[in-house]
């Protein structure tokens, strides 16, 4: 309950951030037209919300799913772990700045403080990671000690190293020119929780282009320690152009692999779950 509490207090922060990002729209567009852009919008983001719950549903399942899409002229692309889908729209419908807009989720924790730490030539550098108080990172002349919840501590050697999985954040690791930087990826799922999604929906507004994304996250259980993470891989053909005609994406389980006593402060168990996505 503890744990649940600390991360619904960023709620508000997230509710702030879809609040600012919507609806910013230049001056001298035709109300009806705005209309109608707001309308295919919200078109998409129904369309592309339904494929990324269908991945999930696909792996409670273990079995296989055809998503019809009908998007307006743009882009589809399928990726490792992200399927993207871009479009141009005459209006700054979001705003530029945000450079992840949450779609399909309300909480949404940004790291843009005390996310790098000077490696010390004698004893210990720390911070409050990315400014959380209990998201500690210490650093020495050959480890890195990250100490999180319940004073859960993972120490890692002083190199590059990808998917360090906290209560909060899944971080690559970059060590570089005699500083340590910690990536964050995604925001860490609550499992079971219906306000933490599995597939995450968000879109970026790069000047006239809309650019939505789709990637799956690590989902973190309290009660027994145990994570889960969706990885979408890319199968077949993997790319068109779409032209508003039905568009069909194949997922497909495709199987599991677990992992024990991974990189992470609070799993103690890694299951990942593979979804081929393929455009047929």
């Amino acid at each position: 309950m503890k744990l649940q509490t600390q991360l619904i207090s960023y709620l508000l922060l997230g509710v702030i951030i879809v609040g600012l990002s919507i609806g910013i729209y230049e001056w001298g567009i035709p109300l009806i037209q705005k209309s109608q852009i707001k309308s295919t919008i919200d078109n998409i983001q129904n369309q592309l919300n339904s494929l990324s719950e269908a991945i999930s549903s696909v792996v409670q399942s273990r079995g296989t799913q055809t998503v019809t899409l009908n998007l307006p002229k743009g882009s589809l692309n399928i990726y490792n772990n992200l399927i993207q889908y871009s479009f141009q729209v005459p209006v700054v419908y979001y705003n530029p700045s945000i450079s992840v807009i949450p779609i399909n989720y309300n909480i949404y924790i940004p790291c843009n403080v005390n996310n790098t730490i000077s490696i010390p030539s004698s004893g210990y550098n720390s911070i409050q990671l990315c400014g959380i108080p209990n998201l500690i990172v210490k650093v020495n002349s050959s480890n890195i000690i990250i100490q999180d919840v319940n004073n859960n501590t993972l120490i890692l050697p002083l190199v590059n190293t990808d998917n360090v999985i906290t209560q909060y954040f899944d971080f690559n690791i970059n060590v570089q020119n005699n500083t340590v930087s910690f990536i964050p990826q995604y925001n860490t799922g609550i499992a079971g929780v219906s306000y933490y999604p599995e597939c995450l929906l968000s879109a970026t507004q790069l000047s006239g282009i809309i650019q939505y994304q789709i990637t799956c996250r690590p989902m973190y259980n309290p009660q027994n320690g145990q994570c889960e993470w969706i990885i979408i891989e890319p199968a077949g053909q993997t790319s068109i152009t779409s032209n508003g005609n039905p568009i069909n994406i194949n997922l497909q389980y495709t199987g599991l692999n677990i992992i024990n006593n991974p990189n992470s402060t609070v799993c103690n168990q890694l299951i990942y779950y593979y979804v081929q996505a393929s455009i047929v």
